[in-house]
């Protein structure tokens, strides 16, 4: 009986047990069940949230692009924005209702500071004036979610003149010298360059292109560019490598070295350039965009950029824009000249040294025309003190009929403070210029012509062996306007003719007066800028007609690095910098 109930006390406690593990099992299930429920609830919370965020990102950040189209906007008619300018550049409107705009705004927060281009950047070496503007976006979503960016915006300034040579948009940049020539200065073209050399052709320094660069000559093969196919013009330029050393241009945008095939791709063609070159040689596939010059309507205006530019030299008009207006060089003038009336800045009378300026005519080969000339004599204006203290002056004649044009004589030392010249007309500069105790110069006009000191006015139109010149000296910067041939499909003297001649340079002018050798030379120092075609002095060039040639001993002119001349026309970049998040 006792067994019995022995093993019944047994029975019970295994059930008992049986029981409990029962239970402890339901519990851990249980809690297990709860922790993924509250796994799921998290996951689901976690993607809910970052699907609202992305929402809020992406609506961020098309409000900074919408902002930076805005801006940009706003900056090509209006360079100088204050802050309620600022203020009126619309935020987009959010399409979705669950978001709202958190915060908005648009600012310059710091002032204008000048900076030298990094290495690897497309302008490396280049100092420009940059205003950065910041752009603010913060987009709140449902839920608290909430994204904060910030996208800075860059204007920048670049002086012009820090280019041995720059061309413009619409101006064909084609280099293509028979003798000898070297470049130790910067080469840009905001469109395309085609380069030769008939003898040696070497360039010191960056060449930069918005477009393509071709070893060919535009005239030499009409049409669309790159045309279907071309050979190389005559010997292949030698350009300095970045770490030193020449290496051949015997290859272009569109063919690989030979000439023989083109590149698959225009990655490849960067590649090669970069190996090749060292990051001297550079163009629009390789991240170079155009430096436009400081007329704001040519970032809308692009069917007739030659014509545009040519306004940064006009007198003013009374239809013009405030932003066209301040862009004319008139506006920085410190000294006006017009139809031999003088004033300032302000519009009052100056009274100018008796003989300082007159008038008078004679005969242009090139233009086949009579010109009706103002001499002004620059020493006589430099001894009376009479030039501005800016340095800036305007000096034009609106009689078009009468063929006007400004000389500049006896300019062998300018004023202290330097000296820019400008003109909506032709000017000729006679004999050396700003070779005694040389200043920073520039000289702005529809065309420029250099006349030796032996030039006389009564054979302007005498055979050409009457015109023999004589050894010059030129320092100043030249903005001028070559001949619209090339954009025609013919020649127009390429770059080494850009400044114009009509004399007898040639061997059959007799020896140097420095070094006895045949020929005589013009020696020049500056930066050629040619951003316009000539408007007014418009005939066509023809080589060794009306002139012949010099022997060229050219350069850009260092100084203008550091000390560029009054007035100096700043070309504009505006890009994209930074970009974060909060």
């Amino acid at each position: 009986m006792r067994r019995l109930r022995a093993m019944r006390a047994v029975a019970s406690a295994e059930r008992g047990a049986a029981l409990v593990m029962t239970l402890l099992v339901l519990v851990i299930l249980t809690a297990f069940g709860l922790t993924l429920v509250g796994l799921g609830m998290t996951e689901v919370s976690i993607s809910s949230n970052w699907r609202d965020y992305s929402k809020d990102f992406y609506a961020a950040e098309a409000t900074l692009e919408n902002g930076v189209v805005g801006l940009k906007t706003l900056l090509e008619s209006n360079p100088t924005p204050t802050q309620a300018n600022l203020d009126q550049i619309a935020k987009p409107t959010l399409t979705d209702p669950k978001l709202t705009f958190g915060a908005y705004s648009i600012s310059s927060p710091n002032p204008a500071y000048t900076t030298t281009f990094p290495s690897g950047h497309v302008y490396e070496g280049l100092t420009g004036i940059v205003t950065g503007y910041q752009i603010r976006a913060q987009v709140n979503g449902q839920g608290g979610t909430r994204a904060d960016l910030t996208q800075v915006f860059q204007y920048t300034e670049v002086p012009l003149f820090q280019f041995g040579v720059f061309y413009g948009k619409g101006v064909d940049l084609e280099i293509a010298p028979g003798p000898d020539m070297t470049f130790n200065g910067r080469v840009h073209a905001n469109s395309d360059i085609y380069v030769g050399s008939g003898n040696k052709l070497t360039f010191d320094s960056y060449i930069t292109t918005a477009g393509g660069i071709y070893r060919t000559l535009k005239r030499e093969n009409p049409g669309p560019y790159p045309p279907a196919s071309y050979s190389p013009w005559s010997n292949d330029p030698k350009i300095k490598r970045a770490s030193g050393g020449y290496q051949d241009l015997n290859f272009d945008s569109k063919y690989q070295p030979g000439f023989s095939s083109t590149w698959a791709s225009p990655q490849d063609w960067a590649a090669q350039a970069n190996s090749t070159f060292g990051g001297t040689v550079k163009d629009g596939a390789m991240g170079v965009t155009e430096i436009t010059p400081p007329i704001n309507s040519l970032f809308q205006d692009q069917s007739t950029p030659d014509v545009v530019a040519h306004k940064m030299i006009e007198l003013p008009q009374g239809g013009d824009s405030a932003a066209l207006a301040s862009a004319k060089l008139y506006s920085k003038a410190g000294l006006r000249i017009v139809d031999g009336v003088a004033t300032n800045a302000n519009g009052n009378s100056v009274t100018l040294p008796d003989g300082a300026l007159t008038t008078t005519t004679f005969f242009d080969q090139r233009e086949q025309k009579t010109m009706t000339v103002v001499d002004v004599d620059v020493d006589k204006l430099r001894g009376a003190g009479s030039f501005p203290s800016n340095g800036v002056v305007y000096i034009a004649g609106t009689n078009l009929a009468s063929n006007p044009a400004v000389r500049l004589v006896k300019g062998t030392q300018l004023p202290s403070q330097g000296l820019t010249v400008v003109s909506q007309n032709p000017v000729y500069v006679k004999g050396d210029y700003n070779k005694l105790q040389k200043v920073p110069a520039a000289i702005l006009a529809d065309a420029i012509t250099v006349l030796s000191e032996d030039w006389d006015d009564s054979k302007g139109n005498m055979a050409l062996s009457e015109r023999k010149a004589k050894r010059t000296e030129v320092n100043a910067a030249f903005a001028l306007g070559p001949g619209a041939e090339s954009a025609q499909n013919q020649g127009n003297g390429q770059l080494e003719n850009a400044i114009r001649f009509l004399e007898n340079w040639g061997s059959s002018a007799g020896n140097d007066e420095l070094d006895g050798k045949p020929g005589k030379t013009f020696k020049y120092s500056g930066s050629i800028i040619a951003l316009w075609h000539s408007l007014q002095a418009n005939s066509q060039w023809a080589c060794c007609g009306y002139y012949s040639p010099p022997r060229r001993d050219w350069s850009y002119d260092t100084m203008f690095s550091t000390t560029p001349p009054p007035g100096t026309p700043r070309g504009i970049i505006m890009m994209k910098g930074r970009w974060s998040q909060q």
